[in-house]
């Protein structure tokens, strides 16, 4: 994934493999149909450099345009998606 790619993606997830809230995060943007990148933050590497800089300091981070938060909270989620015209 490129740079230019993933600030044209409209909603950026960083995850780790052995996080929970991740996976219903994952589980719940599938069902609403809400495309998106995710990142695994759990081994060092480039994304996790990223992750890093961007502030990020646990999972799941969630990045929707200029919107940056962190945990799986629905109702949160779910309001931001439709200011952005995302759901």
């Amino acid at each position: 994934m490129t740079a230019i790619n993933i600030k044209s993606a409209r909603v950026v997830i960083y995850t780790t493999l052995r996080c929970p809230h991740c996976q219903h995060l994952k589980r719940w943007l599938k069902r609403n149909k809400v495309p998106f990148l995710d990142f695994n933050v759990g081994k060092p590497g480039k994304m996790q450099k990223q992750f890093f800089e961007i502030g990020g300091q646990t999972v799941p981070l969630i990045v929707i345009g200029s919107n940056k938060f962190v945990g799986f909270n629905p109702n949160q989620l779910k309001k931001v998606l439709q200011r952005e015209g995302l759901l």
